[in-house]
């Protein structure tokens, strides 16, 4: 097999993991941003919506293996970016149905070149970290803050379907810079089999928890504020704030993780900033909505914690990084969905957002608990999937 771990560290493999990873959030956060303003998204079908993507991407996740063994990584990734255009150019142009679908068919693409990105990045975990998580905090910005501008220019059709343009030039330049990624052959470390680790089960819980947060966050941000009372404009721009906010997050957290001795403090940290923004939407939303934004933003750092803590717990050994990476956001995101759906649908049901916000609460007291344990400084070991204690 070739060695990757000097081609895989050049600055254009930072670059591409870079432009892979800008692609993994625009097509949440824009529909998002936008929710209200699409016809065919309400009711139970806006709650469905918001959960879809969590599912579709945990689903995602565990086919990635399925995909690479038949078709190796190379060509999966080109077959991913093709299928995220055709997907968010689709999705728009029928009714309720088209939409789940193609929102759907959307994040199984973007699940699998989010499970890919750590293969990519082999040889060098922390530069991954940095370039995938600043990508996630930025396009998540652009497409909470830019969404609502061109929907209000356009169309909300136009609004969801611009982010195709990403995925494309993507797609360009993959196929032009793909051979500095050496294409590795079948993993031999199932994810599965790392469920008998306590290590690996305490990240995937802390990671679909996180998962739930960030999504509801993505989702219901501006549709809580605009039944407050506030116009779309100011509700996205706060949306946008939020994910703005989690920019230097995303670009500190991973350095914290490796720098402070203390985890759970850093996981409290993370999360405490959101409780406060959560407590002020569910007492007074319309009150300071830009410092609620700021607090849930500042929140958003959590994701790449536990991110980043992925190549930390597999070590230096790739293959298991990628089961591992594959079994944290696989099952992650299917843990996520069913937070996100009975959020979305104790709102359909009530018609208020008190019951929703009680539970994300309860959902980030959690998250204190499990990432805690998933912090430890522990590596998980592909033999018999027990961990051990890490130097």
């Amino acid at each position: 097999m070739v060695d990757t771990r000097v081609t895989n560290t050049t600055p254009v493999a930072a670059v591409v993991i870079f432009l892979l990873a800008l692609n993994l959030r625009p097509a949440v956060t824009s529909l998002g941003a936008s929710l209200p303003d699409v016809p065919v998204a309400h009711g139970s079908t806006a709650a469905v919506l918001v959960a879809l993507p969590l599912w579709a991407i945990g689903v995602g996740g565990w086919m990635t293996s399925f995909f690479t063994a038949r078709w190796g990584v190379h060509r999966t990734v080109t077959l991913a970016l093709g299928t995220l255009v055709v997907a968010l150019l689709s999705r728009v142009l029928g009714d309720a149905a088209l939409l789940l679908t193609g929102t759907a068919l959307a994040c199984l693409a973007i699940a699998v070149v989010g499970t890919l990105i750590p293969v990519l990045a082999d040889g060098s975990p922390r530069r991954f970290s940095l370039c995938y998580t600043l990508a996630l905090g930025l396009g998540s910005t652009v497409g909470a803050l830019v969404t609502p501008l061109i929907v209000n220019t356009w169309s909300w059709q136009v609004g969801l379907a611009a982010w195709a343009a990403i995925a494309v030039f993507t797609v360009r330049i993959w196929r032009r810079t793909s051979p500095v990624f050496a294409n590795p052959g079948p993993r031999p470390v199932r994810p599965w089999s790392l469920v008998r680790s306590a290590a690996a089960r305490n990240l995937t819980l802390y990671f679909g928890l996180i998962s739930s947060v960030t999504f509801l966050v993505m989702g219901w941000f501006p549709a809580i504020l605009r039944d407050a009372g506030l116009s779309p404009e100011v509700a996205g721009s706060c949306l946008a704030l939020a994910m703005a906010m989690g920019l230097p997050m995303m670009w500190l957290v991973p350095q914290w993780v490796h720098q402070w001795h203390n985890q759970t403090a850093l996981v409290v940290c993370l999360t405490l900033p959101t409780m406060a923004g959560v407590t002020g939407l569910l007492v007074a939303p319309a009150f300071a909505p830009w410092a609620y934004a700021i607090g849930v933003g500042i929140g958003l750092g959590s994701l790449a914690a536990a991110l980043a803590a992925i190549p930390m717990r597999a070590g230096s050994d790739v293959d298991l990084t990628t089961a591992l990476s594959a079994l944290v956001q696989g099952a992650g995101y299917l843990i996520a969905g069913v937070g996100a759906l009975v959020c979305g649908l104790l709102h359909s049901s009530t018609g208020t957002w008190r019951g929703p916000l009680v539970l994300v609460l309860g959902l980030l007291c959690g998250q204190i608990v499990a990432g805690a344990r998933a912090l430890r400084p522990v590596l998980v070991t592909a033999a018999n999937a027990t961990p051990s204690r890490s130097a």
